[in-house]
This record gives structure tokens, sequence and C-alpha cells, in this order.
């Protein structure tokens, strides 16, 4: 079956295919819709392209308006514009031959060519016409001035006395009277050429008059007037004569000239009415095929849209099913999510919570073992040692979980302070020193450091970092050595401390060298040695959080070399320089220094105050952080422990009031912090008021280290943080309280004691609680006994106590069952407490 991943991974995929499919398919069938009515359109367009040439009709139209200008001109012609009008009409008549050309050349039709060719010798005629024309108006222009006289063919008598008067007048009467005849004499006919280019060059008249004078006497003078009027006549009857022959020879041109316009006109009016109608049938075919280009895009678009529509409502179908699919998935893998969110919330709740739930057992435990005396008893010795290693065993695991999920999380943050660098490196590579001898390695420290360097960094991380790779080293050495180095490279700024650890086991492929520093990463390896598979992957994250390198030099079968460093900061303050032979804490040293200890934990409080009795150590137990305050003010103490996490008040707000009485004593008292957790700053601690501050579990050395410090003139040299730790426990019972103290009777009867009298009152209270609806009582009452009840192992009842814990609020039913419960367990407590009474 597949995992809810996998099958929304299946069902993502199918949606896309299926989105992509039927958008190809939708695009496929527009892009099909879309080229046919390309098509469609191009043809429409190539058919439009055609019908759209009108440059027949423009050429038709303009050869037929500069005809209808000269004709329009035309009838406005007479002798004295006919040149003008000539050459206007050669300067046209190319133009229209060439139009004619053009329509020749563009004509597919051969009695369109004849109609062209027709109307090309109608305008050649038209010109001869024009010449004609030109040459009678040019002649009509030349010819002398005449009276016409349509009445009579004599002479009147008026005229006959005006001439006789005349011839007296000039005393013509005489005897001998001068006589003049005058004759005209037309010249040679000339050609019809010349006559055209006489209308154009003027040339001298070509008539010759001879004028003849004689005397005549006066009896003749009645003949010459008679001879004169009669020679006057006949001339006027020739040039009358003549006009006339001119006029309707130019009228004779001038219908013929008309009547070839009208039939060049008709003939151009047939030929346009020709092309007009073809035009026309073009247009009507155009609109044909525009419909019809039309209709076939609207069918190709309906198709298209169709089919297109046919495919999204198939493929909505299909969305649909993949959709709901897909929400399906979604839910489940929100549900999921939801789940997996909220367990690594759980995780990240229960990892900072570890520090109180399993080390303040531990702590007990471990201090209880110490506190065990049986030299003497080699086996049960031995019980003890092997319990206290698995103890630290624990401790160190938890705290290489922890320190994981911080790097991971990235919620680690530096906690630096002032430390002398020679001392911690001396002490924490001498601690590996038993380990190797007892596996028969040789075992060597070189510590090349200033015995007076004091520097500002991390010491925990730079403690697990020199841990982490040392422990490595001793673990798969299976003989041979071990080398520790440690030396300061101060020649650039800042400086940088160098430290390398080189033994000779079996060494590391290249290929593994790459996935050694990832988490959970084991290597197969002969000794069988198992490990966490989180030291050197926590080792590479301090080191980078610390702005350092580590190298790792290694072969198959030679050994390996891992080099670190980091750079280093200046002591911000002068720190004493530790001795290396560390001072016996002497026990008249201790002897009547007076300590008081709070904790809401009766059973940390008992462990804590035996470990002083070993040293015969005064010591209080207030287990009310509210009477501290009268107890301080009552009596006198050297020194305070207080845990700073406890219901009521806390011991931040309770360092605070103590700050704040007036005693000189109570304020300059020492008061050391005691807590499971490790996310909290020894500077932070001390703003707060604290001198110092202790993570539990913490041994008994440690304890007598700290007192000799601010109560003898000891130095300690272990006061930093410890990591929080992780265990769970199987279901004990009671018996899980004094477990590793059974052969001690008075301390388990003690111990037992100690958890009835605290739990039944702790049992009153919540049941008052859980009657009130108090759910905030009712939270601190779990959170002081649950560490209890997570060492005796009761699952169900811890799932409840840690749901009130979180301010969850129970049912009637599961309030009863841990009511219950709690009383149960009491009742065993009761029982065991009496039978160790009878032994």
């Amino acid at each position: 079956m597949r995992s809810l991943p996998e099958n929304r991974k299946q069902g993502s995929l199918k949606v896309k295919f299926t989105v992509i499919i039927g958008y190809l398919l939708v695009v496929a069938v527009m892009a099909l819709g879309l080229v046919s009515l390309y098509n469609n359109l191009v043809n429409y367009s190539n058919t439009r392209i055609k019908g759209e040439d009108m440059s027949e009709l423009l050429i038709v139209g303009n050869t037929l308006s500069m005809l209808y200008e000269i004709e329009s001109e035309q009838n406005l012609i007479n002798a004295e514009n006919a040149e003008q009008y000539f050459h206007k009409y050669d300067s046209i008549a190319p133009k229209i031959r060439a139009n004619l050309d053009q329509l020749k050349q563009v004509a597919v039709d051969s009695s369109r060519i004849e109609k062209l060719d027709s109307i090309q010798l109608l305008v050649d005629r038209k010109r001869e016409n024009l010449q004609e024309v030109a040459v009678l108006l040019d002649s009509i222009r030349r010819a002398p001035r005449i009276v016409v006289q349509n009445e009579s063919s004599y002479v009147p008598l008026k005229l006959n006395q005006e001439i006789t008067d005349y011839l007296e007048s000039k005393n013509l009467n005489s005897a001998d009277t001068n006589k003049s005849d005058t004759s005209v004499v037309a010249g040679n006919r000339r050609g019809f050429m010349d006559r055209v280019r006489d209308v154009f060059v003027a040339r001298s008249d070509s008539t010759v008059v001879i004028e003849k004078r004689s005397i005549v006497s006066d009896h003749d003078l009645k003949l010459i007037v008679d001879t004169i009027i009669n020679k006057v006549r006949y001339s006027e009857r020739l040039d009358l004569e003549r006009q006339r022959q001119f006029q309707l020879a130019y009228l004779t041109r001038q219908e013929l000239m008309s009547q070839t316009n009208r039939m060049l006109t008709s003939r151009i009016d047939e030929l346009l009415k020709g092309i007009e109608q073809e035009e026309l049938e073009k247009s009507l075919q155009l609109l044909i095929a525009k419909e019809q280009t039309i209709s076939g895009s609207q069918r190709t678009m309906f198709i298209a849209f169709c089919v297109a529509l046919l495919i999204a409502f198939v493929f909505a179908i299909l969305f649909l099913v993949d959709i709901n699919k897909s929400q399906r998935y979604r839910r489940q893998l929100e549900a999921s999510n939801k789940r997996i969110s909220d367990l690594l919330a759980s995780r990240e709740k229960l990892m900072l919570t570890i520090s109180h739930d399993i080390k303040a057992p531990m702590s007990s435990i471990l201090g209880f073992i110490e506190l065990m005396d049986i030299h003497g008893d080699r086996k049960n010795e031995t019980y003890l040692n092997n319990m206290k290693s698995s103890g630290e065993h624990i401790l160190e695991l938890a705290s290489a979980l922890l320190d994981y999920h911080k790097l991971e999380e990235g919620s680690w943050q530096l906690k630096e302070s002032n430390f002398n660098l020679y001392g911690l490196i001396d002490n924490t590579a001498s601690g590996f020193e038993p380990l190797a001898s007892r596996k028969g390695l040789e075992y060597s420290v070189e510590n090349n450091l200033p015995e007076q360097l004091a520097v500002y960094s991390d010491l925990y991380m730079i403690r697990q970092i020199m841990n982490n790779i040392i422990s490595n080293a001793v673990k798969y050495t299976s003989e041979g050595s071990v080398r520790v180095r440690a030396w300061l490279k101060d020649d650039d700024s800042p400086k940088r401390l160098l430290f390398s650890v080189t033994d000779t086991g079996e060494g590391i492929d290249d290929a593994d060298q790459q996935i050694i520093f990832q988490e959970f990463r084991q290597l197969d390896n002969p000794l069988g040695e198992e490990g966490s598979g989180l030291g050197l992957a926590i080792t590479k994250g301090f080191i980078e959080a610390l702005n350092g390198t580590i190298h790792l030099n290694s072969r198959k079968g030679e050994g390996s070399e891992f080099i670190v460093e980091i750079p280093l900061k200046d002591a911000k303050e002068e720190i004493q320089v530790e001795s290396r032979d560390k001072p016996e804490i002497l026990q008249q040293y201790l002897e009547g220094v007076s300590v008081l200890l709070v904790d809401d934990d009766p059973v940390q409080l008992t462990m804590t105050s035996e470990m002083l009795a070993k040293k015969k150590i005064k010591s209080v137990t207030e287990i009310n952080p509210d009477k501290v305050l009268s107890l301080l003010q009552s009596s006198s103490f050297d020194i305070l422990f207080m845990d700073i996490q406890m219901p009521g008040t806390d011991g931040l707000t309770l360092v605070e009031k103590i700050r704040r009485l007036g005693s000189e004593q109570v304020k300059n008292m020492p008061v050391i912090g005691l807590s499971a957790r490790s996310d909290i700053s020894k500077e932070k601690m001390k703003s707060a008021g604290f001198t110092d501050f202790l993570i539990k579990p913490f041994t008994s050395d440690r304890l007598y280290s700290t007192i000799w410090h601010y109560v003898g003139s000891g130095n300690p040299e272990e006061k930093a943080f410890m990591p929080e730790e992780k265990q769970s426990f199987d279901e004990k019972g009671a018996r899980a309280l004094i477990e590793f103290v059974s052969d001690d009777k008075q301390t388990s009867a003690a111990i037992l004691q100690s958890f009835i009298n605290e739990t039944g009152e702790c049992h009153i209270q919540l049941k008052e609680a859980f009657r009130k609806k108090e759910e905030k009582v009712a939270q601190g009452i779990v959170h002081k006994i649950l560490p209890l009840f997570r060492l005796m192992g009761n699952k169900p009842l811890i799932g409840l106590m840690e749901k009130l814990e979180k301010g969850e609020t129970l049912s009637e039913d599961e309030e009863s069952f841990v009511l219950n419960k709690i009383e149960e367990h009491l009742e065993e407590a009761t029982t065991l407490r009496k039978e160790i009474d009878k032994n």
C-alpha cells in the first residue's frame, strides 16, 4: 500500500498531466481553427486585392477627363485662340495616347483592344481636324475687311455723288485729269502644310496690289466713276464669296470635328460602361466571396468552439475527480503535518522539560550512589560503579540529544564567560587518561598554551568539542597511541586556538570522511563500539558557532588526525590562575558551614542534605519558598542553594526579594541557583541576583567545590553548565525511589517517608483544586510531583499529569483516575516503608 505522500505525489502528477494534455488539446483545436480562419482570410484578401485593382478604371477616368477638358474648350475656339488651343491639344494628346497604351497592356479582351485602337484613330483624326480648323481660322483672321451688302448689287446715288464730289475736290475735273487703276494679283496657291505653318509663323500677304495712274480728261470722269464703282462691287463680290467659302469650310470642318468628338465620346462611353460592368461583376463576386469566407469562418469557429467546449467539459470532469483526490490527499497531508507539528512541538517541549524530569531524579540517583559507603564490599562496589557509569552515560546521551536539537533548531546561544583556557584544556584532556590506560593505549597530552592565558568564550562548547573528539579517538583505537596537542596561533589578530587529536586506529576512507560529520551516521568498526551518531555532528556545529574550522586527515589502516582551529577573544577581566594540583578539600575546612537548601523537590532536598552531612556541613531544608525570607531574617547562613523553578514564588523573584532585605549579611550572602535547564546563561543568572549557577545533576565534589569557593578559600575547577538529559523508565512503582539505596535501610526509609508525607499533602491539595476547578493550582502541584512519578514509570498516570502540567483540562473520570493512582502509590510506599521497618 502506498503511503500518503506517495499517493499525493502520484495524484499531483496525474493532475499536472491532465491539465497539460487538456491545454494542449484545446490549444491544438484553437490553432487548427485559427489556421483555417487564416486561410479563409488570405483567400478573401487575395480576391479582394484582385477586385480592388481599379487601375483600368482610373486610367479611363483620367483619359475621359482630359478629352472632356479639350471638348469643353473646343466650343470656345476662335481665330485669336486657335493657336493656343492647338498647342494645348498637342500637350494632352501624348498623355491620352500613353493612357490608351497602358489600357492595351492590361487588357485581356481582344474586343477591348479593338475599341482602344478605334479611340486612338479617332483622337488622331480629331487632331487633323483641329489642324484644318486652325488654318481656316487663320485665313479668316488674315483676310481684308469688307462690307457685306446683301440688299443690292449696285452703287447707290449718294455714293456716286460722293465719289464725284471727291474727284472735284481733288481738281479732277480739268481737261487733263489724272487716272489711276489698281489691280490685285493673287499669289500662287500654297500647299496644306505651308498654310498650317503660316498660321504659326507670320508671312507677308501673297496678294500683290498694282496701282496704275493716268491722267484722264474731264469727259471721262463719269466713265471713271462708273468703272471704279463696278470694280469695287466686283471686288466685294469676290471677297464675300471667298469669305463664305472659308466659313463654309470652317463649318464643315467643325461639323466633322463634332462628329468625330461624338464618335470618340460614344466609343469612350461604351468602353467605360464595359469596364464599369466588369467592375460591378467583380464587386458582386467579391461580395459573394466575402459572404462565403464569413460563413466558412463562422462554421470553422463554431466547430472549434464546440470541440474545445467538449474537451473542456471532459477535462473539467477529470479535473474535478483529480481535484477531489488532491483535496482528500491534502486534507490527509494537512492532518499528518498537523500531527507531525504537534509531535515536533511535543518533542521540543519534552526536550525543554527533560532537565527537570530526568536530571533531578538522575541527580538524586547519582547522589545517593555517592552517599553509599560500602568500602570493603568489592562486589557491591562494582555494582555501584556500574550504576554510576550507566547514569553518567544517560546524562551524556541526553546532553548530545539536547545539544543537537538546539543546533538544528538554531536556538543555541553562546554562553561566553571569562576562564583560563590552559586549565580547561589540561583538565579536559587529562580526564581521559584513566580510560586510555585501561585499554592499554599510550596516551599523551602536550599543552603548549601559556598558563596565564585567559579568554572570553563559551567554555561549555570548547569542553564538549574536546570531549567528543578525544572520546572517539580513545573509543575506536584498539592499540597504539592517542596524542593530544594544543597550541596558540597569535601571529595574527585575533588569536586562535589550535587543537589536534591523533590516533593509530583503523582510519577512515575518503568517501566516509564526507559523512561522518552528518547526524546519526556511524561507521562500521571491528571493535563493536556503539554511539549515538551525534558526537561529530554536534562538534562541527559547535565549531561553526564559534566561527572555527575542523579538518580531518586520515587513511584507512593508518589512523586519523582531527585539527580544530577556534578564534579567541581576550578575557574582559582578570582571572585567577588555578593550580594544576587540585587541593584536597578537607573536612575540617567545611565543618561548621551553614547552608540553606530551598527546593520544591523533597527527594532532592534529602539527597543534597545527606551529601552535606557527610562533610559535617550544617544544612536547613525548606520546601516552601514563601518562608525563606522569614527564615533568613531569623537565622544566619553562609550560603544559599535555591531552585529557580518552584511553584508560587520562583527563584528569580525570590532572589530579588532577598537582595532587597536590609541585612548586609543577607545581601552579600552567596546565592547559588539550581536548575535542570541548560538553556539559561550564567550571565543572566548573575544579572538577576544569583552569585553562581549549578545545573542538576551535580556531584558531591562539585557541591563541595562550590561551597569551598564561596565560603572557604579554594577555587573550584568545575562550575560550568552541564547538558540536559533524557531517559525513560519502565513502571517500577514506589521501589524505584529506593532502588539504588535499597541496601541502606535507614536512607530508604527516610526517602519513602519523605515521599509519603509530601505526596500525601499534594494529593489532598490536588483533590481540593479539582473540586474548585483551580487549574493553575493543579498545574503547580502536578509540576512538583511529576518527576517522582516519572521515575516510578506509571505511563497512564504520567500522561494525564503531563496534560495538567501543560494547562489542559481533564475530564472528571480522568481526574478521578489521577487521584486514585496517586493514592495507590502512596499505599504502596506506606507498605514498603513498613516492610523496611520490620526487617
